[in-house]
């Protein structure tokens, strides 16, 4: 006999089937949520490349040590390179130095491409900030880029044309084995002895640079000279008498010239030898020349107020007298030059007024007035009258004129 259902029944079934399939679909709606990570806060970073590889699309993987820590979001190929924009956890950017390289490869070589940070040497204690920008150290290449590379390199060399250069070169190495050898020994020993000297190489080769930037500079200057050059050849071509003439005139002075110094030869030697004494001493002075003519022409432009050259009409004279000297006597009297002062200005061309030039005395050899009486401080009585002897049988010292006239005590 069938079991009749009641309405009672019926509404607890209805309302577990309704909650089962209302728990399915929020199980489905938070997996395809979690799935396009809308609970997920990542932060963003930019990788920079100079390319980012065939295979590399938007949502691949971003991983460190191997373990996944976010993804790309968007490739951006430029004229300098390609931008990689991606997206990582926050708490896995903490454990991830600045310093980290970045590169960008495949686990197999026809997989799919991912950016992989790296453990860098020494580590940087700051870790890597949400919005840096960091450079790709490495991409992979692909096995299609490289059939690409292999095809442009066959394309470009033509294999008929390097088929014919192998074939040549093994025609021209056949049977020079040992030559070869040989040559490629000496050309290890040559390296040998220029290896020691490659830092001198490459300071000759940066100097030679500067010098070469050098001429460069200097290159229309030196285009002009040639320039120039050329019109002073015209020059020369279209005086072409003239200056044959001028050599003829050169040949004859020559001759005169020869014809000269062999008949004079030995004198002009002599005088010389004979000239070397005053200019070793002209040389030794030279330094005080400039100060003694400057001097000089200070004291005639001085000379020329005081003698009335400028302010007053005539010439001004100061006189007085001078004692006579005695007669000359051989050999107490012959000169001598002993001054062993050196070059000395004094204070020429400029001298201070109020500086006095130091006393010289340099050793002449004669006085002429030496033994004579000083008639103008010692005499006791009146200048110009004679003198009682002041012992008896002894004459009296002479008198001022006999002095000046040199006459020593004589009767005039």
């Amino acid at each position: 006999m069938a079991r009749t259902v009641s309405q009672s029944d019926t509404v607890p079934k209805r309302i577990a089937a309704t909650v089962l399939a209302l728990f399915i679909v929020v199980v489905i709606a938070l997996s395809l949520l979690m799935f396009a990570r809308v609970f997920d806060s990542r932060v963003p970073l930019t990788v920079r490349s100079d390319r980012a590889g065939l295979v590399m699309e938007a949502d691949a993987k971003v991983r460190a040590r191997g373990v996944e820590i976010g993804n790309v979001k968007d490739i951006r190929q430029e004229f300098g390179g390609a931008t990689i924009e991606i997206e990582v956890d926050p708490a896995a950017l903490e454990a991830i130095p600045a310093n980290s390289p970045v590169t960008i490869g495949s686990n197999t070589v026809f997989g799919a491409k991912s950016v992989d940070f790296e453990s860098p040497m020494r580590p940087d204690p700051t870790p890597l900030a949400a919005g840096t920008v960091v450079e790709a150290s490495n991409v992979t290449a692909e096995v299609n880029t490289l059939f690409q590379d292999l095809t442009d390199l066959l394309i470009a060399i033509e294999p008929e044309k390097l088929n014919a250069t192998l074939g040549a070169v093994s025609g021209a190495v056949d049977g020079r084995g040992e030559q070869v050898g040989r040559t490629i020994t000496d050309l290890g020993d040559y390296l040998q002895e220029i290896n020691p000297q490659i830092d001198t190489l490459q300071r000759d080769l940066a100097k030679g640079s500067r010098v070469a930037n050098l001429y460069a500079d200097v290159t229309p200057d030196i285009m002009r000279l040639l320039d120039s050059g050329t019109d002073v050849g015209a020059n020369v071509v279209s005086n072409q008498a003239r200056f044959e003439q001028l050599l003829v005139s050169a040949i004859g002075t020559g001759e005169t010239g020869k014809r000269l110094l062999s008949e004079n030869g030995n004198e002009l030697v002599k005088m010389l030898s004979d000239l070397r004494a005053s200019t070793s001493l002209l040389a030794e002075y030279h330094p005080m020349l400039t100060c003694l003519i400057v001097g000089l022409n200070q004291g005639v432009e001085g000379a020329t107020s005081a003698f009335g050259g400028e302010d007053q009409p005539g010439l001004v004279f100061k006189s007085g007298w001078q004692q006579g000297a005695r007669a000359y006597e051989y050999p107490k009297d012959l000169p001598k030059v002993n001054a062993s002062t050196g070059p000395n200005c004094y204070g020429l061309p400029f001298p201070d007024p109020n500086v006095h030039a130091p006393f010289v005395v340099t050793d002449t050899g004669s006085n002429p007035v030496e033994g004579m009486p000083d008639v103008f401080t010692s005499r006791p009585a009146p200048l110009f009258g004679p003198l009682r002897p002041t012992e008896p049988g002894r004459p009296a010292p002479p008198t001022l004129l006999q002095v000046m006239l040199g006459m020593d005590g004589e009767t005039p």
